[in-house]
């Protein structure tokens, strides 16, 4: 008897949800989704040359399913570690040493993850990694369409003996990715510090493509590209999962944040008290609790280059229960406000954001201030007397 064609499709139709049904049972990373339980894992940025293959950027993601609620926390580079038997001292060349060794990524990532728990004090396991290397990077953000920036001050660098050219002057780009690989690279005057604020930039920017429609359209390529280019320990049935939970995650669900710590003698020295603040926010809660009224602590500095800014956004954060406690005027005028959440009360600072409206809410943590969040107003921030008559009443 001769099957028909749409049997032959119904089968295979069939066929491919009872196979996606077991993965998912199998998997340890659905089950976690499926049981609200936190997902922590290592994203690691290396480069491509093969002797002394380096850790560029290392990037920790912690998410809570049962809150929807995603903490993703830069490591420096530069940041200080030892281990026994080894001359390193900073953990981006924890990576190189271990491949130097073993020729193996796999291996080396393995380590790295291990190094970031041992940098946490043990508070977290990492039991995921996704390593990527510069050539995976350009062909995973040219199959997603590109991605866009807003770039606020010059980027201008060349190394010639690098090959390396970057000129982008301010002004909204689309980076196709060559030109996001060379933004994301860029150090600058601000160094290691102002990359990774550059790089949570544009993760956020490329979490933002997977709403797009066309993008999801994309994602058996994606899914595709990732298993074969980009080395990890994610099963196909993993990703799968991952980009559907987390592709309508909020954006006021996301933490940005840095390993806390301070830039001494070419290292970045993590700071124990702060790192243990920090993590109190996420482990075992997402820290999303915020204080009520005057024990929010808030300074604000005008950066805008607008007289007398900072009064009105006194006056207006005031109105509503918080406690500026100190306030004065930059010399140098910045493009872009920045609302810095220091104490881990994301949801503050998001309010106050609103408030103002307008910036861009990162999470710095730093208990040894004393105040909860910092507000540096830039060019980009314009406050009227009306907007100030609709503030009583939010």
């Amino acid at each position: 008897m001769k099957l028909k064609l749409e049997h032959i499709v119904l089968g295979l139709i069939v066929v491919s949800v009872a196979a996606a049904m077991y993965f998912s049972f199998k998997s340890p990373l659905t089950r976690a989704f499926r049981n609200g339980q936190m997902i922590n894992g290592l994203l690691i940025g290396t480069d491509l040359v093969d002797n002394s293959r380096h850790a560029d950027t290392l990037i920790f993601l912690s998410y809570a399913p049962a809150t929807r609620f995603l903490n993703i926390i830069s490591i420096p580079r530069d940041t200080r570690f030892t281990q026994k038997g080894a001359r390193f001292r900073k953990i981006n060349e924890l990576y190189a040493f271990n491949y130097k060794a073993t020729k193996n990524e796999q291996m080396a990532a393995q380590e790295t993850t291990r190094a970031v728990e041992q940098i946490f004090n043990g508070r977290v396991a990492v039991p995921y990694y996704l390593q990527i290397n510069y050539e995976s990077f350009r062909k995973f953000i040219d199959l997603i369409g590109g991605v866009t920036i807003d770039i606020d001050e010059s980027m201008n660098h060349d190394d010639t003996a690098g090959d390396l050219h970057i000129h982008f002057e301010p002004g909204r780009h689309h980076f196709d990715g060559r030109q996001a690989l060379e933004y994301v690279r860029y150090r600058g005057p601000a160094g290691d510090i102002g990359r990774v604020f550059r790089q949570q930039r544009f993760l956020k920017a490329t979490m933002d493509r997977f709403k797009n429609p066309l993008t999801m359209l994309r994602l058996p390529q994606i899914i595709a590209t990732v298993t074969r280019d980009i080395t990890t320990n994610l099963t196909v049935w993993d990703i799968l999962a991952a980009t559907l939970e987390i592709k309508d995650l909020r954006p006021e669900n996301i933490r940005f944040a840095q390993l806390p710590g301070t830039s001494k003698n070419s290292y970045w020295e993590t700071d124990a008290d702060n790192c243990r603040g920090l993590f109190d926010q996420i482990v075992p809660s997402t820290g999303t609790v915020v204080a009520a009224g005057p024990l929010i602590r808030v300074e604000v500095w005008n950066a805008s280059g607008i007289n007398k800014l900072a009064d009105k956004v006194n006056w207006m954060l005031r109105k509503q229960g918080y406690d500026v406690i100190e306030s004065g005027t930059y010399s140098v005028v910045q493009k872009k406000t920045l609302i810095k959440d220091l104490t881990g009360n994301l949801r503050a600072a998001q309010k106050i954001a609103n408030i103002v409206g307008c910036g861009e809410v990162i999470t710095r943590f730093d208990n040894k201030r004393y105040v909860d969040i910092s507000v540096t107003l830039g060019e980009d921030c314009k406050i009227s007397d009306t907007d100030k008559q609709s503030a009583n009443k939010h």
